[in-house]
């Protein structure tokens, strides 16, 4: 199983160009709308070069985003960005 490193949070706008087209493609399986800017978490698959966008509107719970990462890229959260998910999801 890989594992998913918490990178930071942000809104849609505030991406760089690479970023952005993660957030477009997850946005469009996840039916979320971009032109609201929504507040979405970065996570990086250590070992590759691949990035994964959670939209805070998508998820409730650190076990949310825990089960999208599993389902969607075989990872699971390191334990420093467990903490750090928490805090996201808790302001």
């Amino acid at each position: 199983m890989f594992v998913a490193k918490y990178l930071g949070s942000a809104r849609y706008s505030e991406l760089d160009e690479e970023l952005k087209d993660f957030a477009r493609l997850k946005a469009h399986l996840a039916g979320v709308d971009l032109n609201r800017d929504p507040e979405l978490m970065i996570f990086n698959v250590e070992g590759t070069s691949s990035y994964y966008i959670v939209f805070l509107e998508e998820v409730e719970s650190e076990e949310d985003v825990e089960r999208l990462l599993r389902e969607d890229m075989g990872a699971e959260l390191s334990r420093d960005s467990k903490a750090s998910v928490r805090r996201v999801l808790n302001r």
